[in-house]
């Protein structure tokens, strides 16, 4: 039997790895700084859960898979290292998967979580019983064919390991300027990636670098944009119609809000179509998606509101994000904020400010650093001077205060950012 730790077991990514082992039968032990819901969840379905890190870990592991970035240097890497385990990243982990299977990464800005989990629910339905490696931390399964879907991440670069027979692109924007000076080198990643797919590419018409990128196999386009090879048209009450090239291929309704699923939707059918998926299959899947965690999810409700949590933490996703929430039945829309990164706040503060002015009241609390440091001086407090009538909270009890005197039954309330805001989400869901 094959042993197996994996560092910071607790992170969606690695969780997701951490699930595919179990499922393949290996003995699968993980260590992260804290407990959490999703480390509970794993010990219950059979890993062995330490919190805290510790180089006896590595003792008797046949591979041991740690954050790249976080862990490289830590003491479990190097004792694995110096017994003869293997330690790998996640990233590493993952390429190998992808080149051993009849892999599709989807890469992208945004939507990669929602497009992954859709492709991956989509051929579920068309019965072949793919893997499917979501980045939600709760959405990912282990399939018995050569078939997987995987999110691919751009965030540090890794992108750059994975070899898939197919790929999805859809997006190109500025973003993790933690690790790319400008928007050209996050255009040659993407253009990288595309090059190596010798199968089939499916990209993003409506963003203009993505659809210049040539791609190593055949390549098809969707989107919104006129002269797309699927095309989305919207339709009345939330109904949608995907054109093939001008004609009409399925119309669709889809349980997720937003403009931006709608056109997610008509990627992965262009995706399952081009494969030989039939379309009423496609569009039937596609009708029943629930959903990923964190994005636009639905928590309760609370002092008669609808409160719902997202993970959206780019100025293009808050965006389209609120405009989502606008399709659902409320009388204001409050949302509460949380910078993420103090690197990514710098470089899109205006942005921000700007896709903030979407929602009725504005709550921003401060940045959370992600491990950054802050380089001096950089707050929350600004980001909420920028936009008219916003509220600062400095912590998550002030954030509280602020909605308790903000709040009205009927309203929606969404909670907003990639670091810990969705504390805040489970305790006011938890006080109903």
């Amino acid at each position: 039997m094959t042993r197996v730790h994996l560092m910071g077991i607790g992170g969606s990514g690695v969780s997701a790895l951490a699930r595919l082992f179990l499922a393949r039968g290996a003995a699968v032990s993980g260590c992260d700084v804290r407990e959490s819901h999703t480390t509970r969840q794993l010990a219950a379905e059979g890993a062995r859960i330490t919190i805290g890190h510790d180089p006896a870990h590595t003792r008797g592991q046949d591979l041991l898979v740690y954050i790249g970035s976080i862990h490289s240097q830590t003491e479990e890497v190097r004792a694995a290292r110096a017994c003869g385990v293997r330690a790998l990243t996640r990233a590493q982990v993952l390429a190998e998967l992808i080149a051993d299977s009849d892999g599709i990464v989807v890469a992208g800005t945004h939507g990669k979580t929602t497009v992954t989990y859709m492709a991956g629910h989509t051929l579920v339905a068309a019965g072949l019983d793919p893997t499917v490696l979501v980045g939600d931390g709760s959405s990912s399964r282990a399939g018995s064919s050569r078939w997987l879907v995987a999110e691919g991440d751009e965030s540090d670069g890794s992108l750059a390991l994975h070899r898939p027979q197919h790929g999805i692109l859809t997006s190109v924007e500025f973003d993790h300027p933690d690790h790319f000076a400008n928007l050209d080198q996050v255009d040659s990643l993407f253009r990288d990636f595309l090059a190596v797919v010798p199968g089939l590419a499916v990209v993003c018409a409506d963003y203009p670098r993505a659809v210049a990128m040539p791609a190593g196999g055949r390549r098809v386009t969707y989107g919104r944009t006129d002269g797309a090879d699927y095309r989305c048209v919207e339709g009345d009450e939330g109904r949608f119609v995907v054109e093939r090239r001008g004609l009409s291929l399925a119309e669709l309704r889809l349980i997720v809000p937003g403009r931006h699923n709608r056109v997610n939707a008509c990627g992965v059918l262009a995706l399952a179509v081009e494969l030989g998926i039939e379309p009423r299959v496609a569009a039937e899947a596609l009708s029943s998606f629930p959903g990923a965690r964190r994005r636009m999810e639905r928590l309760g409700t609370w002092k008669g509101a609808s409160l719902y949590d997202d993970y959206g933490h780019h100025p293009t996703k808050v965006r389209v994000t609120l405009a989502a929430a606008r399709e659902l039945d409320h009388k204001r829309l409050v949302l509460v904020f949380q910078p993420h990164r103090y690197s990514r706040y710098m470089a899109l503060r205006d942005e921000f400010a700007e896709s903030l002015r979407g929602a009725d009241a504005v709550v921003v609390t401060e940045i959370y650093g992600a491990g950054e440091h802050n380089p001096g001086g950089l707050s929350g407090a600004e980001l909420a001077a920028l936009v008219p009538g916003a509220r600062f909270a400095p912590d998550f009890t002030a954030a509280r205060e602020h909605l308790e005197g903000l709040v009205r039954p009927g309203d929606l309330v969404l909670l907003m950012g990639a670091g810990d805001i969705r504390r805040l989400g489970d305790e006011l869901a938890h006080a109903g």
